[in-house]
């Protein structure tokens, strides 16, 4: 016999924290957590930069800056429901503030040098990308304050960065040979199927989203092929500033054919979605059933 006194009591609720302290859980999650491998690469140089702030590590710092960016949006989810515009202002100030603090001490480092990484065109226009990149993949994260589809958007987005920031974490030795890039695509459509359960299948309306966190888990990845294509053009002796020019438009270029499905393995991204769809049924049906009356 169920004791009624138990089958009565009210679910146990998560600790939430306060708007406040969210300003130093995003600022930290962002920095600690977003730039991960670079502090891991950077520990024990004479004068570390906290940030990537070099043209040779264009690619880092864009993948810091879009992981970082999401996860202190998301920590807006540990807030007391309720608040949400506290939630907002409170993770847009900590990502803001560890943004402006650590770019601050990277400039100010870098500057010191000499070369071309420390030309002051360069850090402008490697400011310009980290600041562009964390806004937008902050909005992102931030999405999930409005609700489950949000919450799919913003770890769509996580699961299109997941491969080249766990590639840049791990050593090389393990992603030699064919074998690391299946394993991180089959990482990624794990971390896809989670974001569209996120998502649900009810009501039906929810499954309009599902084309949309599949598009933007997509389009991450040609977006860092091109990051990673204009990359070498960074560097002294290849004709910057008037180049500039020419190597965009072949970012470009690189952009639009990766993007392509005929270049990409399609299995994951099937095998995501077939997943996604059978556990997001299976929750809803689960959710439906009526409660056991008959104790």
């Amino acid at each position: 016999m169920l004791d009624s006194t138990a089958a009565t009591a009210p679910p146990r609720t998560v600790p939430r924290l306060p708007s406040w302290a969210l300003v130093p859980v995003s600022a930290l999650v962002f920095w600690v957590c977003g730039f991960l491998p670079w502090l891991l690469e950077g520990a024990g140089r004479a004068a570390p930069l906290a940030l990537p702030l070099r043209a040779g590590s264009l690619t880092l710092l864009v993948l810091g800056a879009a992981v970082g960016g999401v996860l202190g949006g998301l920590t807006g989810l540990l807030g007391r429901s309720g608040r949400r515009a506290r939630a907002l202002l409170a993770t847009g100030a900590g990502t803001g503030l560890a943004l402006l603090a650590t770019l601050g001490q990277s400039v100010a480092a870098a500057g010191r040098g000499s070369g071309f990484d420390a030309d002051s065109r360069v850090l402008v226009g490697l400011c310009a990308v980290a600041v562009a990149t964390t806004a937008l993949a902050w909005a992102a994260g931030s999405l999930a304050l409005a609700g489950r589809p949000g919450a799919g958007v913003a770890l769509g987005l996580l699961a299109g960065v997941l491969p080249g920031w766990l590639s840049s974490l791990l050593p090389s030795a393990l992603l030699s040979g064919g074998f690391g890039g299946t394993a991180l695509a089959w990482v990624q459509a794990a971390a896809l199927a989670g974001a569209l359960v996120a998502v649900g299948v009810r009501p039906a309306a929810r499954l309009g989203w599902w084309p949309l966190v599949v598009l933007v888990a997509w389009s991450v990845g040609p977006v860092l092929t091109a990051v990673g294509y204009l990359e070498p053009s960074l560097r002294p002796g290849a004709g910057l500033p008037r180049g500039l020019g020419d190597a965009l438009s072949g970012a470009w270029q690189v952009l639009w054919l990766s993007a392509s499905p005929l270049v990409r393995h399609l299995a994951p991204w099937v095998a995501a979605v077939v997943v996604a769809a059978f556990v997001s049924v299976l929750l809803a049906g689960r959710r439906s059933q009526p409660a056991d009356a008959t104790g």
